[in-house]
């Protein structure tokens, strides 16, 4: 970024500060493939105010030609928080999609700005798409359409070691049943493609957003992994043992149980549930307890915001909540809390966590 911004500054001939502008242009930047990310307040400072008189469009291209050469990305653009809300000319309506309306491109062709509702192939095809590796795992997604939240690496990190899983994965193994998980907020494989990474035989993923769906999708080829999609009740054609390592339902989680159901006979068992809906996961709590294996049991892997000095405590409520559940089932099963994971911190004085909730057979000594 030195270079870069020093070659600017003396092909232009502006007033700067050099070493200030780099600074405020190496703050929190992220490179991911061939894009190139900065914060939004790149642009923002006494240093950038005293050019705002010199600046135009075609002075900030030969800066994203320099960084373009000398970070070697093809694409740039402005990162900017996902709003909770749709804007108020969509009637203001809860972001539920997680859609980053407030990407802003700099450089590159990010391809069209709008597309159709679900988007056909030709959208599909004409989008810009990224591709990333992370633990030795590729996942693609197309920013213009689709949050990627990099915050999580720890989390996709912990799971492919996890010991639940790894035990999981072994119980199936002696069993010859093999396992299975699902994800019912699944993105673009964020944690689906750990599981399988670390033995499981097959997850179920739900996600809401059909650009996610495609993400995971391109995601999963990449890996050289199979996958069968579906946007109904295809699933009842499925007759015979699933062979593929994602099935990918692009509708609302509420439909898991069902589906689930009339797949059981020829499912590995579900072990690990994967909650992880920001700002609250509680919707998918009596989800959760519905899919789980009702023999075997398993774990719910619970993401949630709390106050740092409530942690403890909700981490117990949410535990209890889902045992409360789990007994108007009549489900014979010990409900235990066995790691509370502090991943991230969300905003000031809220952290971001994963709580490990074991759900097994009462007396099973697992």
């Amino acid at each position: 970024m030195d270079r870069a911004v020093s070659a600017w500054l003396a092909e232009t001939s502006l007033p700067a500060d050099g070493p200030s502008i780099t600074k405020t242009l190496n703050k929190s930047y992220t490179l991911y493939g061939c894009m190139l990310l900065l914060p939004p307040t790149a642009f923002v400072g006494p240093e950038w105010k005293a050019l705002h008189s010199h600046l135009n469009d075609d002075i900030h291209k030969p800066l994203y030609l320099h960084i373009c050469k000398h970070l070697k990305v093809t694409h740039i653009a402005l990162n900017k928080p996902i709003p909770l809300n749709n804007s108020a000319a969509e009637s203001g309506d809860e972001n539920i999609l997680r859609s980053p309306t407030n990407f802003t491109p700099l450089h590159g062709d990010f391809g069209p700005t709008a597309c159709n509702q679900p988007p056909s192939q030709f959208d599909l095809e004409a989008a810009f798409w990224v591709t990333a590796k992370q633990n030795g795992i590729f996942q693609i997604w197309a920013p213009r359409w689709t949050m990627f939240s990099r915050g999580n690496i720890s989390e996709k990190a912990r799971l492919l070691t996890l010991p639940s899983v790894l035990q999981a994965v072994e119980q199936g193994r002696e069993t010859r049943k093999g396992c299975a998980a699902v994800d019912l907020y699944a993105g673009i494989g964020y944690f689906a493609f750990s599981y399988v990474k670390a033995g499981v035989q097959t997850v179920l993923c739900w996600d809401l957003n059909p650009w996610s769906c495609e993400g995971l999708r391109r995601g999963a080829r990449k890996n050289k992994w199979a996958t069968e999609s579906f946007t109904g009740g295809e699933e009842a054609l499925l007759k015979s043992e699933v062979e593929v390592e994602f099935l990918v339902f692009n509708e609302t989680n509420e439909f898991a149980p069902g589906r689930i159901e009339r797949l059981r006979n020829i499912l590995p068992p579900i072990r690990h549930v994967n909650c992880g809906m920001l700002p609250s996961s509680r919707a998918s709590l009596q989800l959760a307890a519905k899919v789980l294996d009702p023999e075997m049991g398993g774990w719910v892997h619970w993401h949630e915001n709390f106050l740092v000095e409530e942690i403890e405590k909700k981490a117990e409520e949410t535990r209890k909540e889902l045992e409360g559940v789990l007994k108007e089932m009549e489900c014979g099963v010990d409900v235990e809390l066995e790691y509370v994971n502090r991943l991230k911190n969300y905003s000031p004085g809220v952290m971001h966590c994963v709580l490990d909730i074991a759900v097994l057979p009462k007396n099973s000594g697992t």
